[in-house]
């Protein structure tokens, strides 16, 4: 059985790869430029060609770390919490502590793409002591609530019978949208310092915006994510009463007053289309099916690789191969998200004009030196939307 697991990611390393590698090669091709200047188009494929290698990399480093959980690991962390008495405390620190390693883990990837890379291609601005920072308050969350959250359901493991995953996915499907409630006003304020916009002109051309599409927010504010990257971004954050908007401060800088309406138009184009809801509901649906998979998978998965028949054990095996359902999943998601782009982008473009549009997509691309192709089999697979290209060119169609 362990042999069986391994050789399945393997196969499903191997298929990351090789989509990775087409990426590379499609890119490559491109000789003649679109959408950006030919300086930026070269720019932006030396960016995107960059980023598969190093998801190349990444993708194998990932292989041997699951087949040494696999293997050794995951036996020998769950030998060394033996002492504790409590199979519930135990299997909760198992699969916190599991957590908190593929954290470690990850590190060095993390301070590569961070001080090497995205310091190469201009994005990050990051210090030492800011990504140390990061790190630390990161690894307290996962600590802290790693362990809260693993402790709830494994109780439902523990206590609900056969029916158990039933209501550990109602329970994480809750504290999913109970995350998106507060993560507005308390989870990102710890990483970074968001203010009310002091803006007032472009705080009045947004709130009219709002009102405009029937957008109740607590606020329009702006956040300093330049200390950390110099890409361009903003976001609706929170549900109900908590809703705000946030502006990345390189956003602010970087695009005029009509641009950035026309950008937060596509954002209120997914609400007014109900984009949003449709998501949460896709979702519910994969996570319900995840849950029922691995809810119901026989003990001889999981006690292949050394653990024991236990929620603890269960658990560990669902972070580890997990990853091999998304093969199905991801090109769905993928594919779902991206036909409402072309909705919100036409909703985008009404609030101001569609040139406001077009010309604000193409400063975003600039910026944050997205290369406007793809191939098609990558895209259908990994990109929630549809290329540069394929959007500007609708829009100039309309």
């Amino acid at each position: 059985m362990l042999e069986i697991l391994i050789f399945l990611f393997a196969l499903f390393t191997a298929y990351k790869v090789i989509l990775s590698i087409l990426q590379i090669k499609f890119i490559s091709g491109c000789t003649e430029p679109v959408v950006l200047s030919a300086s930026e188009f070269q720019s932006a494929a030396q960016v995107a060609i960059a980023k598969q290698k190093f998801e190349i990399i990444h993708n194998i480093y990932t292989f041997i770390i699951v087949a040494i959980w696999s293997v050794w690991g995951a036996n020998a962390l769950q030998n060394a919490l033996s002492g504790v008495e409590s199979i519930l405390v135990r299997d909760s620190l198992l699969v916190t502590l599991f957590l908190a390693i593929g954290a470690v883990l990850n590190l060095p990837f993390e301070i590569y793409n961070t001080f090497v890379m995205d310091k190469k291609f201009g994005f990050s601005n990051s210090t030492a002591r800011l990504f140390i920072t990061d790190f630390i308050k990161s690894l307290v969350m996962i600590l802290i609530f790693g362990f809260a959250i693993s402790w709830i359901l494994l109780l439902c493991y523990d206590l609900l019978g056969a029916s158990w995953w039933i209501w550990a996915f109602g329970i994480s499907f809750g504290l999913i949208l109970i995350v998106n409630l507060i993560y507005p006003t308390l989870i990102a304020p710890i990483f970074n310092k968001i203010t009310p916009l002091e803006n007032s002109d472009l705080n009045l051309a947004i709130n009219e915006l709002l009102n405009s599409c029937g957008f109740k927010s607590s606020g329009v504010y702006s956040m300093d994510a330049s200390k950390r990257d110099n890409r361009l971004n903003a976001y609706f954050g929170g549900l109900g009463a908590t809703k705000r908007v946030v502006l990345f401060d390189t956003l602010i800088n970087k695009l005029d007053k009509d641009e950035i309406i026309a950008v937060l138009g596509h954002e209120l184009g997914h609400f007014k289309h109900r984009d949003i809801i449709k998501n949460i509901a896709l979702m519910s649906i994969i996570l319900f099916i995840l849950f029922a998979i691995f809810g119901n998978i026989p003990a001889s998965f999981y006690t292949a690789l050394g653990l024991e028949e236990s929620g603890g054990g269960l658990f560990i095996f669902f972070l580890l191969y997990s990853a091999l359902f998304m093969v199905i999943v991801e090109p769905v998601i993928s594919t779902f998200s991206r036909s409402h782009e072309f909705g919100a982008d036409e909703f985008g473009a009404k609030q101001t004009s569609k040139d406001s549009m077009i010309l604000a997509l193409k400063k975003l691309g600039k910026e944050n030196k997205a290369f406007p192709l793809s191939h098609p089999l990558y895209s259908m697979v990994y990109h929630s939307h549809p290329t540069l290209y394929e959007r500007l060119n609708r829009l100039e169609n309309l």
